[in-house]
């Protein structure tokens, strides 16, 4: 088979010669026309073919690696983890739409009668709150990583309590202590809202602050503390596990209460669904509102076990 463009070639390069030496005579130019209407029909279809198409290799990225805390000092607040509450009542997400405006914590689904467990070391009270029923407050140091060495302190806000553990002065508390148990005390009342423990976790700057937070309204002097735990949490948390929310972590001095105990705590207990049926279609799945490359966020983080 004659190799076209190699033809075409060759014939373009004697052509090139015979201009070069060509003579005046008209056989000259004769002969050097009937070169060049060979050449063209020869290279016209080298020149009309289409170049190639290159096609782009995009490196896959590398996949995340198990991710955990680095310093798990605070504790899960169930035994047992139902996910959010999702009923009649309304959405348990943080940031879910209320009448008021925004669902400031997260509702933990649970049975009337759970265990309440405190998330940290530091100080607790109880109280009664209006609309949140029976309520405690328990006051800790964040962990180093969140800003703790740096004095920041975290105010956890557990409401609609059945019964209570704790007295109404504050007293020490230990992660994983008894605060009481899950109800339906204050606005959580009603037949139509099922069983859950509504938490709210608002940042502030020392434990004096933290101690004397009433979880209502806008605090702009604790705006600076804030603003230096969420930049920790994306440092430490956020972005190496590729932990995202469908809804914002943030709420001017409140965090979503799951993402800093993702960030934070041991390996909580993983999602089941209540085998109580009304209770059970009540239920929003974690992974239904957030996502993490470095962990299953049903189950929470838990590093790989190490080889032998």
């Amino acid at each position: 088979m004659v190799n076209t463009k190699f033809t075409g070639f060759a014939l373009l390069s004697c052509t090139v010669l015979l201009l070069a030496g060509c003579s005046k005579s008209n056989a000259a130019k004769l002969e050097l026309d009937q070169h060049a209407s060979m050449l063209a029909e020869v290279i016209a279809p080298v020149l009309e073919d289409p170049a190639p198409e290159l096609k782009k290799v995009v490196p896959e990225a590398p996949p995340t690696p198990p991710w955990a805390p680095a310093d798990p000092s605070f504790s899960y607040v169930l035994e047992i983890d139902h996910g959010i509450r999702n009923d009649e009542g309304g959405k348990g997400a943080f940031l879910a739409p209320r009448a008021h405006g925004k669902h400031n914590g997260v509702d933990f689904l649970a049975e009337k009668g759970a265990k309440l467990l405190s998330a940290c070391n530091g100080k607790a009270k109880a109280d009664k709150r209006g609309g949140y029923g029976n309520v405690v407050q328990v006051v800790c140091k964040l962990p180093d990583a969140l800003g703790g060495d740096e004095g920041l302190h975290a105010s956890f806000f557990y409401a609609h309590l059945d019964k209570v553990n704790v007295p109404k002065k504050w007293t020490a508390i230990h992660a994983g202590d008894k605060l009481g148990t899950v109800g339906k005390s204050g606005n959580a009342a009603g037949p139509k809202i099922k069983p859950h423990l509504h938490l709210e976790v608002i940042i502030r700057g020392s434990e004096e602050d933290a101690m004397l937070e009433r979880h209502s309204g806008v605090v702009p002097e604790a705006a600076e503390a804030a603003n230096r735990f969420f930049e920790l949490l994306d440092e430490s948390c956020l972005k190496p596990a590729h932990f995202t929310s469908s809804r914002e972590v943030r709420r001017e001095r409140r965090v979503d209460p799951f993402a800093l105990l993702m960030c934070a705590s041991k390996p909580k207990p993983k999602l089941t669904t209540p085998e109580n049926q009304e209770l059970a279609a009540a239920q929003i799945r974690w992974s239904q509102v957030y996502k993490a490359q470095g962990f299953n966020v049903d189950e929470g983080p838990r590093l790989a076990a190490p080889r032998n």
